[in-house]
């Protein structure tokens, strides 16, 4: 295993392709610099110690087809620029300490086939934006505190075969559309807020003369 810091110097490898640099021992930031290298079209830094925050040039790397730093410590936001990569297809964050909300320019990348973003502190809803990502095959946003309905948006990911919510604080309705009408209940575990289908083993949904019948009682 390697130790220490990644080297700025790899910034000036100008014609660099690919960086794999998983299952090391590396700490310190991703460097800000590998913004520049424009060539990268793999870039792997999972499973090190980095920490710090990601930043916003790393949206520059518009021919970027994978970009792994999932099992870090890196914190901060997710940078709006990550919605640059048109290219990418891989997007895996997971295991991390990203806070505050999912940004909505996520949804503008039309190729992405693999999201996580599970293992954070995200919170806030999910961006209604996702439901134009139509090559997704693979979603994981589990274990964050994300709130609010699951946008129906999503049944139009027809490609969509995994997908789990599961640990957050999600509500309202499950849709049923789409890709929902393939997945259990292990999608959607510990959203005590959740409602739906009876085979997604949670409570049905209120019809709207049962909340209106509350509202009176409550008057």
């Amino acid at each position: 295993m390697i130790e220490g810091i990644i080297p700025d110097v790899i910034c000036h490898l100008t014609n660099l392709g690919a960086l794999h640099l998983s299952g090391n021992q590396f700490s310190g930031s991703v460097p800000p610099c590998l913004g520049n290298v424009t060539s990268l079209r793999y870039l792997n830094l999972a499973y090190n110690n980095l920490n710090s925050r990601l930043t916003a040039n790393m949206g520059s790397l518009q021919d970027l087809i994978e970009f792994n730093v999932s099992s870090n410590s890196i914190s901060g936001p997710i940078p709006l620029e990550l919605g640059n990569l048109k290219a990418v297809t891989l997007v895996d964050l997971s295991k991390n300490d990203f806070f505050g909300k999912i940004p909505s320019t996520l949804g503008g990348l039309a190729e992405l086939i693999n999201l996580s973003l599970a293992h954070n502190r995200l919170k806030g809803p999910l961006p209604d934006s996702f439901g134009k990502m139509l090559s997704l095959e693979y979603l994981d946003l589990s274990y964050n505190s994300l709130s609010g309905e699951i946008p129906k948006s999503l049944e139009a990911l027809l490609y969509l075969n995994y997908m789990n919510f599961s640990f957050n604080k999600l509500s309202g309705e499950i849709p049923i559309g789409g890709p929902f009408a393939n997945i259990t209940s292990q999608s959607f575990l510990s959203n005590d807020a959740l409602c739906g289908d009876s085979r997604f083993n949670i409570k049905p949904c209120q019809t709207k003369s049962q909340r209106s019948q509350e509202e009176k009682e409550c008057l």
